[in-house]
C-alpha cells in the first residue's frame, strides 16, 4: 500500500516500489540493491536468527526446501557457531549417557 500522496490506499505498483527502494537505497548511500537483494538478506537473517529452515522455505514461498537452501547465503561465522553449539550439545548428552550408565552399572552390581 502507498503510505502517502494522491495514491495513498490504493495497491503499490512497480514503479511505486522502485522509488521507494532508489529513496532507501540513497539514504542508505548503498550504489546498488534490489528488491530480490532484500528478498535475500531478509530470509537470510531470518534463518541466522535462528528461524527452522522450513519455516524459512514457507516465507519464501519456495516448493523445494533444496530451493531455499540455495537461496540462503549464511555466513561461514554463523555456520561455525551453528557447528560448535551442537558439537557442545553432543558433548553434553554424550556426557550425561556415561554418567548414567556408569550410576547403572554401580546398581546392578
Amino acid at each position: 500500500m502507498v503510505l502517502k500522496g494522491p495514491r495513498r490506499g490504493m495497491p503499490l505498483s512497480a514503479e511505486g516500489l522502485d522509488e521507494i527502494l532508489d529513496g532507501a537505497r540513497r539514504r542508505a548511500g548503498l550504489d546498488h540493491a534490489t528488491c530480490h537483494e532484500l528478498r535475500h538478506t531478509c530470509l537470510t537473517r531470518l534463518r541466522e536468527a535462528g528461524m527452522a529452515l522450513e519455516a524459512v522455505q514457507a516465507q519464501a514461498g519456495h516448493r523445494s526446501i533444496e530451493s531455499t537452501r540455495v537461496y540462503l547465503h549464511l555466513a561461514n561465522d554463523w555456520l561455525a557457531s551453528e557447528y560448535w553449539r551442537a558439537a557442545e550439545l553432543i558433548g553434553a548428552d554424550a556426557a550425561a549417557v556415561a554418567e548414567m550408565l556408569a550410576v547403572q552399572t554401580v546398581a546392578v552390581r
